[in-house]
């Protein structure tokens, strides 16, 4: 198995990987443990200054848990990743450290996820999403549920759901009425020629 190991970059701002042919990213271990890097991690914020990442044709990556670990990310663009399967992967999720105190994307602005034919799950719970503003999904057929709930995106601005397949936003689940009420008037249908 191919793994990418990041170390801790404090003053990392902007991350690309681009065709890469790993199966996994991990966090680079602070402790001496022989286990699983997601076992008894700390939970500091390893990167703490990253604000962008852009994952484009990484074909074999299952998911980006170690993303947990960037509490200040504002804009994440996955695109071209067939094999993706999760953002946040729940088990690996719940075998960190002090996991029940981690609430992610508390700072993302921008979530873009386009031609993941892969992706089942963003996260499994709905999320707070505090300064979301825009989610747009195209062209990830079996992603049925957005981790959102009435309560989400109450930032003060309106929290915009942009979609390149109308087919898609019909099956869609919503947690409740409420938050379908919510935010589907937020819904616009986003047509590109190319389709």
């Amino acid at each position: 198995m191919r793994v990418l190991t990041l170390p801790t970059i404090v003053n990392l701002r902007r991350l690309s990987i681009k065709r890469c042919g790993m199966r996994e990213i991990e966090i680079e271990k602070t402790t001496s443990s022989s286990s699983s890097s997601w076992n008894k991690i700390h939970t500091a914020p390893y990167f703490s200054n990253l604000s962008k990442v852009f994952i484009t044709k990484c074909h074999g990556l299952k998911d980006l848990t170690w993303l947990l670990f960037a509490p200040n990310l504002a804009f994440l663009q996955v695109s071209f990743s067939r094999q993706l399967e999760d953002i946040i992967n729940q088990e690996k999720a719940a075998s960190v450290e002090n996991a029940a105190t981690i609430v992610p994307f508390r700072r993302l602005e921008t979530l873009h996820l386009s031609a993941l034919r892969g992706l089942e799950r963003i996260y499994w719970n709905a999320l707070p999403f505090p300064c979301l503003k825009v989610i747009h999904v195209e062209k990830c057929w079996k992603l049925r549920k957005i981790p959102l709930d009435s309560n989400s995106g109450a930032g003060g601005k309106e929290l915009v759901l942009s979609y390149g397949d109308r087919e898609w936003i019909e099956k869609l689940e919503w947690e409740d009425q409420a938050t379908r009420v919510r935010f589907l008037t937020s819904c616009r249908w986003h047509w590109r020629a190319t389709q």
